[in-house]
């Protein structure tokens, strides 16, 4: 799926005692144990056991003599600014429902507060085959419960057939209009300027949210693909941002934004159809599209989920929960 991290959990069970065939003792994990501690992670995180230094990045792993049994890893937040983020969390099978799991969010969020963080957080997949004994987890050790985020959906552009029905007819309702929907390697410079002004002016004034701000997409967004929105006087009313994920094999569209003036214009719906028929034409009607959006744009979410998710091939929810912490005395400065 496009965007975002999906977190493991493995121990999310009613606490038990009396159970397992040692103490287990919870305690930071150093770097020098990073290829026992490795299995304990996602594949993708475990070169970040390599770099642990219990400010920036923070494992805590549980042991039973010399055994790892469990692992919680953690770092800088992975798609915003601070608080720090939980990255995963994993308790071996046989040393389950004594508590470990919890014991590791509370060295988490003692550690968290010695650092001086006012909140921890964490965003993982509602699609997790763990996902409701990860939210009980959380739950249990004073976490807020689980919001929907960020959606999330991907498909073939075929599909978008089933979506459009009568593209033809809201693409010509363009033209009616004098709107302008044109690629972002086909805009004249002047064009492209007015854009990065708009979206300064719009980001300083704070009426442009951090997650419709183009910028820092300009350096790596697909030129034909991603589209600018254009009044009759080559005026930006919006855009999609799109790159080209070539590893994953798809067109990755991060971005979808409307100037509110005209948020009830299908303005959007429209590049999407444009968008969709372009891939279909140029890439084959296989070329995989993939959306997300924050559910602070309300406009794209509600196009998403009503129109595009009954036909995605895959579809999910990004839940986010966070930690409130008070700093203890003696901490480091965040």
């Amino acid at each position: 799926m496009p965007g975002g991290l999906s977190i493991m959990i493995l121990d999310a069970s009613p606490l038990q005692q009396g159970k397992g065939n040692g103490d287990i003792i919870i305690r930071p994990a150093d770097a020098a144990e990073a290829s026992i501690l490795a299995p304990l992670t996602f594949r993708s995180m475990a070169g970040l056991l390599s770099g642990l230094d219990q400010v920036r990045h923070v494992a805590f792993a549980a042991w039973t003599d010399d055994r790892p049994v469990g692992l919680l890893l953690a770092g800088p937040n992975l798609v915003r600014e601070p608080p720090p983020q939980l990255y995963s969390i994993v308790v071996a099978s046989g040393w389950r429902r004594l508590g470990t799991g919890g014991r590791l969010m509370a060295a988490f969020a003692d550690w968290g507060a010695r650092q001086g963080h006012s909140a921890l957080v964490t965003e993982w997949s509602d699609r997790l085959p763990g996902s409701a004994a990860l939210a009980a987890l959380l739950s249990r050790s004073g976490w807020t419960p689980p919001r929907q985020a960020s959606l999330r959906l991907q498909s073939t552009v075929d599909r978008t057939e089933r979506v459009f029905t009568r593209r033809d007819q809201l693409l010509a309702r363009l033209e009616r209009d004098n709107i302008c929907i044109i690629s972002w390697g086909h805009a004249p410079a002047q064009v492209k300027e007015r854009l990065v002004t708009l979206a300064t002016m719009m980001g300083d004034g704070g009426t442009l949210p951090d997650w419709g701000d183009p910028r820092p997409w300009l350096a790596q967004l697909d030129p034909l693909y991603s589209l600018l929105i254009l009044d009759g006087q080559d005026n930006p009313l919006g855009w999609i941002i799109c790159e080209h994920q070539v590893a994953v094999g798809r067109w990755f569209f991060p971005i979808g934004w409307i100037h509110p003036d005209h948020a009830r214009r299908g303005l959007l719906m429209a590049a999407i159809a444009r968008v969709t028929a372009m891939l279909a034409e140029n890439q084959g009607p296989d070329a995989i599209a993939a959306f997300e959006t924050t559910h602070l744009n309300k406009t794209m979410w509600y196009m998403l989920e009503k129109h595009f998710r009954p036909h995605a091939t895959m579809a999910d929810y990004l839940l986010a929960s966070r930690c409130d912490l008070i700093a203890k005395p003696g901490g480091a400065a965040a």
